[in-house]
């Protein structure tokens, strides 16, 4: 049995900042040899995004930059140069899965579209993450996860934890929430095509879309819409009922009470107000159809309470409820420490710095991360593989191409 699921496949990343460097790291915790391609000199402009420690900036200490290419080995190379290219090739040759996210035809103007590079590797596959896909009216549309997020509805959809239950506007959610589900249906996308291939020889083009990734996250709503015409939006009005953040004495909580078990362990963690008592209130139809009345009441009781007595006693009780989270609350959150949810890293210019852990676990094949690697780390090591000497480097090096 293999010591890492993947192991045995060779991935090349042809890629920058967030998504297709997000899939490549799932690759590389799970034990692959991703090999990333970084223009040479300023690398993965990644590398020069926030955070750093004490807010200096430094090729080798971006904290996105260590985190999302973990476990990774980094070559620089200029593939659209003629010889740029040649080496590409020579990678693509061995490679199981090449990962990139440049503008829709870029490869092929440098001569290394899919033709090209199934026609030296026939079982290669291409994964291809863009923000709105290789086809379409907005194939040509630059994009940004901000961008991406706001057209998948998710944004308007956001709930929103002001006082103003009126407030309109969309709301953007924290990190790269499109690109980081873009990275993922991506990496999973490629893993079927790695077992396709297994099967039947043969590899194939990944066009992994991040506008369509997280737009089809949101089935109930287009569901909603598509049925009866119900346009979601935080503005949820009588339609549901919970489904927001709402106050306490000392922080936030989310709650639902739709269904009737529900119902009845809130009403006891409130310990029964009188007012919520009404029979109007027993059944799911008469809560949405009195939400104007009801959803008010119960802001004011939570409001009587602290978190730690509304999560803890409410889960006892059966009801959905849980804490709204800062990050520092979250990073530092017991359960999470229980669960060896993150990680000590070492680097040697960064030096020891706390990561998050792999997205799962896995008993026979447990991921792990190892460091980032600098940039061009590993040029001795993959170009030595591919047959070129220590002065033919030193002469593409002094060209630039490396």
């Amino acid at each position: 049995m293999a010591s890492k699921a993947l192991e045995d496949l060779i991935v090349i990343e042809f890629a920058e900042m967030v998504s297709g460097p997000m899939c490549g790291k799932m690759f590389a915790d799970m034990g692959a040899e991703v090999i990333k391609i970084e223009p040479p000199g300023a690398g993965d402009e990644m590398r020069a995004h926030p955070p750093f420690p004490g807010d200096i900036p430094h090729p080798e200490k971006s904290g996105a930059f260590l985190y999302l290419n973990t476990s990774k080995k980094s070559i620089t190379l200029d593939p659209a140069t003629p010889s740029g290219a040649e080496v590409f090739r020579k990678l693509v040759a061995h490679a199981d899965v090449l990962i990139e996210n440049h503008s829709p035809g870029y490869l092929d103007s440098i001569g290394l579209g899919f033709n090209a590079l199934k026609a030296i590797n026939p079982r290669l596959i291409l994964t291809s993450i863009t923000p709105f896909g290789q086809t379409g009216p907005y194939r040509d549309w630059k994009g940004t996860d901000l961008v991406e997020f706001a057209m998948s509805l998710t944004g308007y959809n956001t709930p929103t934890m002001v006082d103003d239950p009126e407030r309109e506007n969309p709301l953007r959610a924290p990190g790269h929430q499109a690109e980081m589900m873009g990275a993922t249906a991506a990496a999973a996308s490629s893993m079927f095509a790695v077992f396709h291939r297994e099967a039947t020889g043969v590899g194939q083009w990944i066009d992994a879309p991040c506008w369509q990734a997280i737009a089809t996250t949101s089935k109930i709503e287009m569901a909603a819409y598509t049925y009866v015409r119900l346009p979601f939006s935080r503005l949820r009005g009588n339609v549901a009922v919970g489904l927001e953040p709402m106050a306490c004495k000392d922080g936030y909580v989310y709650t639902l009470w739709a269904a009737e078990p529900h119902w009845v362990a809130l009403k006891k963690l409130l310990h029964n107000p009188p007012a919520m008592e009404s029979e109007v209130f027993d059944k799911l139809a008469g809560r949405q159809a009195n939400d104007d009345v009801l959803r008010p009441m119960i802001r004011d009781e939570l409001k009587k309470y602290e978190l730690d007595y509304l999560v803890t006693e409410g889960q006892r009780l059966g009801l959905t409820i849980g804490p709204v989270f800062t990050v520092a609350q979250a990073a530092e959150h017991p359960h999470l420490r229980a669960r060896n949810a993150f990680v000590a890293i070492d680097h040697p210019i960064a030096g020891r710095l706390e990561y998050p852990r792999s997205l799962v676990q896995m008993t026979a094949t447990p991921p792990t991360s190892t460091r980032a690697p600098m940039l061009g780390e590993h040029n001795a090591e993959i170009l030595g593989r591919l047959g070129y000497s220590l002065e033919e480097q030193e002469g593409m090096r002094a060209a630039g191409l490396i």
